[in-house]
């Protein structure tokens, strides 16, 4: 199994930026000093039966990462496969992905686990929607693990199965479609019945029998716009000397 990778460092004039093709392909769209804008798609047919997608992201200190996903991914039937992703956002540092429908059709067997590292001061914004089957399937079977850490330890550890063939309930009942926009290390503007975390952090979601008319479009677009904006640290005040003789 390849690797992607995505590794994003500040730099004079325009940040470093290292991209590494895998079962998906990152495109630089953009970028400066500390900021990068980067679509990641398919590189081929993904994710067929068997196949094992692995993603690496490091976000260096201070720099900000914008993912586009572009197409989105479809899992189809056959032998179990798997969607991992692993990220290191470094201190001061931001991701931002939206993610598009991950549908998991009839017959598919997938196991899904992302996994992000915060260091100091470090945000992510994350939105992901699964998808039991397409028009007309009820869907495969999904596993979708999702753990988050910062300097204090777990922030954030959940998995979720579940399977069309077989829906219960308490988890998605009548409902194939789960959307979630989830933001870490900051406090977002959350609303009534967000789930707001122990420590900065919270997630909206949004259960339907369908991808059109979710409501955490808006949520989306506050909570990105709260994770920019940071507090200005004025720089301490310099002393002089005077080294005039005497």
């Amino acid at each position: 199994m390849t690797s992607t990778r995505i590794a994003v460092v500040a730099g004079e004039p325009r940040a470093h930026v290292e991209l590494a093709v895998g079962a998906l392909a990152p495109r630089l769209i953009s970028r400066d000093r500390t900021h990068a804008q980067i679509a990641v798609a398919a590189a081929g047919m993904v994710l067929l039966g068997g196949d094992h997608v692995h993603m690496e992201i490091d976000v260096g200190p201070g720099c900000t990462v914008e993912i586009e996903d572009v197409g989105g991914t479809v899992a189809y039937r056959g032998a179990r496969s798997s969607w991992i992703l692993d990220v290191a956002v470094g201190a001061g540092g931001t991701l931002l992905w939206h993610g598009l429908p991950f549908v998991v059709t009839d017959g598919a067997d997938v196991e899904r686990r992302t996994c992000i590292t915060l260091d100091s001061d470090a945000r992510a914004v994350i939105r992901e929607t699964l998808v039991l089957g397409r028009h007309g399937e009820r869907g495969g079977r999904l596993a979708s693990a999702l753990a988050v850490a910062d300097s204090g330890g777990p922030l954030l550890v959940e998995r979720l199965e579940a399977a069309g063939s077989t829906p219960e309930p308490g988890v998605l009942g009548s409902n194939r479609v789960i959307d979630a926009v989830i933001a870490v290390g900051f406090r977002p503007p959350a609303r009534a019945g967000d789930l707001e975390f122990d420590r900065p952090g919270s997630m909206a979601r949004h259960l339907s029998d369908h991808t059109h008319g979710s409501s955490l479009d808006r949520v989306w677009d506050a909570w990105v716009s709260h994770a920019q904006e940071r507090p200005f640290t004025p720089e301490p005040e310099r002393t002089h000397i005077d080294s005039t003789p005497r």
